[in-house]
C-alpha cells in the first residue's frame, strides 16, 4: 500500500436515507459560512467569498478570513459550530444538535458580535435556492446517528486527497474549494488562453453530492471549450465511470462503484484510474 493510499479513509456503508439527511443537515449547516462570506466579506465576481476549505485532520469545513483574523468553521463529524483566530484555534464553539437554523444564526451572530466583527449587515439570506429540507422550515438539527455524519466527512477527505493527487501532478495554483450552492469539493485545470488572456479551455473535477442528474454521490471529470470539439461527442471508453454526452459533458463515477470493494487501498485505486483514463483520454484533444 502507497504511503497516500494509507491516508484513504475505507467507505463502508452504501449511500442510504440516513447518511443522505446526515448530508443534507451539513450542507444546510454550511450555509451558515456562506452567509458570513456573502454579508460581511467584500463580494467577488466569482462568489468565492462564500466558499471554504476543508481541513481533513479536524474534519472542518473554514470559511474565508471575516476580518481580524476570525474564521468561521463546522465540524462535520459532530455538528458543532467554531470560531477560529487567525492561527485557526478554536475561540468559541456550539453546538447545532437540537437547535434551528434561525436559532444557530442568531447565537452565531452573537459570538461574531462579542468577537468585535460588525454584524450590521450579517443576513439569513443567500442568493441560490438548495435542496429543500425539514431545516428550511425550522426544523431541528439532529444527530440520531453519528456514523452518517462521519461517513460523509470520509467522503470529503477522501476527496481532499484524490484532487490533491491531481493538482500536485498537474503543478496547479488553485487550492481546492467547497462550495456552498451545490456543496461539491471541486478543483479545475486551466488548458488554454486566448491571447487576450482568457480561458478557453479547462477541466473541472471533483466530488458532487446528489443531484437531478444522479442519485447518490459521486466523482466527477468535466470539460469545457469556447469553441466544441466534435470528436469529444463519443469518447474512447473509461478504465472505470462512464462518460454522460450527450446529456453533460463530462464523466462520473458513482459511490457505489467504489463500494463495490472493501479495501482501502482498492477504494483509493479506482478512483485515481478514473481520473487517470479520463483525463488521458482528454489530453488527446486537449494539451495537457
Amino acid at each position: 500500500m502507497s504511503i497516500l493510499a494509507k491516508k484513504w479513509t475505507p467507505l463502508k456503508q452504501d449511500f442510504n436515507k440516513g447518511i443522505h439527511d446526515a448530508l443534507q443537515q451539513q450542507h444546510y449547516a454550511s450555509q451558515l459560512i456562506a452567509m458570513a462570506g456573502r454579508h460581511l466579506i467584500e463580494q467577488q465576481a466569482d462568489d468565492s467569498n462564500t466558499n471554504m476549505q476543508y481541513d481533513s485532520k479536524r474534519n472542518l469545513l473554514i470559511g474565508n478570513e471575516l476580518g481580524k483574523g476570525y474564521h468561521i468553521a463546522l465540524n462535520l463529524s459532530n455538528m458543532y459550530l467554531l470560531l477560529l483566530n487567525k492561527d485557526f484555534e478554536k475561540v468559541k464553539q456550539f453546538a447545532l444538535e437540537g437547535k434551528t437554523m434561525d436559532k444557530s444564526f442568531d447565537i452565531l451572530r452573537d459570538i461574531l458580535w462579542a468577537a468585535g466583527i460588525d454584524v450590521s449587515k450579517f443576513k439569513k439570506e443567500l442568493h441560490y435556492k438548495i435542496p429543500k429540507h425539514p431545516l428550511a422550515k425550522n426544523a431541528i438539527f439532529t444527530i440520531d446517528e453519528e456514523d452518517y455524519f462521519n461517513e460523509n466527512a470520509a467522503y470529503r477527505s477522501n476527496a481532499e486527497l484524490i484532487l490533491n493527487e491531481i493538482r500536485k501532478k498537474h503543478h496547479l495554483k488553485e487550492d481546492i474549494k467547497v462550495w456552498p450552492h451545490h456543496f461539491d469539493t471541486g478543483s479545475f485545470i486551466p488548458i488554454a488562453h486566448n491571447a487576450k488572456g482568457e480561458l478557453i479551455q479547462s477541466i473541472g473535477l471533483g466530488l458532487a453530492i446528489p443531484d437531478s442528474m444522479v442519485n447518490e454521490p459521486y466523482y466527477y471529470l468535466s470539460f469545457w471549450s469556447a469553441e466544441p470539439i466534435k470528436e469529444l461527442a463519443k469518447p474512447d471508453e473509461l478504465t472505470v465511470g462512464n462518460w454522460m454526452m450527450p446529456n453533460w459533458n463530462g464523466a462520473i463515477l458513482k459511490q457505489s462503484d467504489i463500494l463495490k470493494v472493501k479495501s482501502a487501498s482498492v477504494q483509493h485505486q479506482i478512483v485515481q484510474d478514473f481520473y487517470q483514463s479520463g483525463i488521458k483520454i482528454l489530453s488527446q484533444y486537449f494539451k495537457i
